[in-house]
């Protein structure tokens, strides 16, 4: 506020002093004209060329802003681990059955009777035997002499290549020579079988037995005694007849009946 008060009594000397001057004539001093200076003097050297104004600075160009940094894929939560199964409850063992109480022993008297009952029961089986009729066959013992000469009488059994079916020219044969063990029922009989030289021995083994066991189930179906004979196989260890033609072949493959 101070300044403008002094700022306004400065213009109000001036406004003053310039009044008061004005009526006075003054001639003005003669000054020697200013020097020329310019382009219009004629002696002036030329004007320097005006500079080229420099070229205005290119705007430096805004840095590119940063990529922002891929924030990273949140973890996977782990999944929830199962839980437990249950252990199955163990089954329960089965229990014992309870062993059977034993029986108890009979008295003395008990066993007594049943002795005397097993005795009379015997006796009956023996008495219907008595009883029944005597067979109408009547048995026939030879001499020991006669018996064997009938014996070596009897009949062999042939058979085809690889068989051991009885064929019927030789079923009469059989029912021959089991007349002949019928009527001596005390006479043990080995039937022993044979075969000829073709094929392994253990299958000629088994050839032969097969072939005796033929006999001894027709024999046994005409009636004979199974205890009275013996079944053996030589396969084709004891050859009748000795060569390797069909005629030799042919009475090897047998039964025989050899008395005991």
């Amino acid at each position: 506020m101070m300044k403008k008060l002094y700022f306004l009594i400065i213009l109000a000397s001036m406004a003053f002093l310039l009044a008061s001057c004005g009526d006075k004539k003054v001639d003005p001093p003669t000054e020697d004209p200013p020097p020329c200076e310019g382009a219009d003097c004629e002696d002036a050297p030329p004007a320097p060329p005006e500079p080229e104004p420099e070229p205005e600075p290119e705007p430096e160009p805004a840095p590119e802003p940063e990529p922002e940094a891929d924030e990273p894929d949140p973890e996977p939560e782990p999944a929830p681990e199962p839980e437990p199964e249950p252990e199955p409850e163990p089954e329960p063992a089965p229990e014992p059955e309870p062993e059977p109480a034993p029986e108890p022993e009979p008295e003395p008297e008990q066993v007594l009777e049943q002795v005397i009952e097993a005795e009379e029961i015997e006796k009956e089986q023996d008495a219907d035997e008595s009883v029944q009729p005597p067979k109408a066959e009547e048995i026939m013992i030879l001499p020991p002499e006669e018996a064997d000469t009938a014996f070596s009488e009897m009949g062999m059994i042939y058979f085809a290549y690889d068989k051991s079916e009885i064929t019927a020219e030789f079923e009469e044969v059989i029912q021959k020579n089991y007349e002949w063990i019928s009527q001596n029922p005390d006479a043990q009989v080995q039937l022993e079988g044979h075969c000829d030289e073709r094929g392994t021995n253990e299958y000629n083994l088994a050839l032969g037995e097969r072939r005796a066991k033929a006999v001894f189930d027709y024999l046994v179906s005409l009636g004979a005694n199974p205890s009275q004979f013996t079944i053996v196989s030589f396969g084709e260890e004891r050859p009748a007849v000795y060569g390797s033609s069909e005629s030799s072949w042919r009475q090897n493959r047998r039964v025989e009946f050899t008395q005991m």
